[in-house]
């Protein structure tokens, strides 16, 4: 073979490689969606408008404060990222303050940027006992409620406004949230 002939086939085979290689790095620095931003993408269309029309806004919150709690049933936050704030002793039972809130974010973008909730959750001794505070964490949980003034305490929760308010100014504002912990794992990115 000669060498015009290698040198082509040489070039050819690398950029085909080069090709392929760049289709691949584009692909792996995608970001995919988690659910909770799927899960608020579908009712921000469901409720097209609500950016400019203070009725539409209402109807939207009023879905949410009571479709949230079927969704989180269903998982919608198990991929979410929630940073443990604290471990506390509550009466006879252990609650997790799971944050993603003001600087406990771990993911800041579009929709997550805007998120705003906490999850107290109810744990045994073993698990509570097993955790770091300030670590993220990964939580499959079960809705209880919604933490307000008259049932904080069971919760030992310190809450500073109403729970849920939904769209609210430029944040989604879900508030402080009872569930149960049924399973927790450490976040690795």
């Amino acid at each position: 073979m000669n060498l015009s002939k290698f040198l082509f086939i040489a070039t050819t085979t690398f950029l085909i490689v080069s090709c392929d290689n760049s289709q691949s790095s584009s692909q792996e620095k995608k970001i995919e969606k988690l659910k909770v931003e799927i899960y608020i993408d579908t009712a921000r269309n469901k409720f097209a408008g609500f950016e400019t029309n203070g009725a539409i806004k209402d109807e939207l919150n009023n879905f949410l404060k009571t479709d949230f709690k079927k969704a989180i049933d269903k998982g919608v936050l198990a991929d979410l990222p929630f940073k443990l704030d604290k471990v506390e002793k509550c009466g006879s039972q252990y609650i997790l303050d799971l944050e993603h809130s003001l600087n406990s974010k771990f993911y800041v973008r579009g929709i997550l940027s805007i998120l705003e909730v906490d999850l107290y959750a109810l744990t045994d001794e073993k698990t509570a006992k097993s955790l770091q505070e300030g670590q993220f964490y990964l939580a499959d949980v079960e809705f209880k409620e919604y933490i307000t003034f008259q049932n904080n305490e069971k919760y030992c929760a310190l809450i500073l406004m109403s729970p849920f308010m939904g769209y609210f100014a430029n944040e989604i504002q879900f508030g402080a949230i009872g569930v149960k912990l049924k399973k927790i794992e450490k976040f690795v990115k």
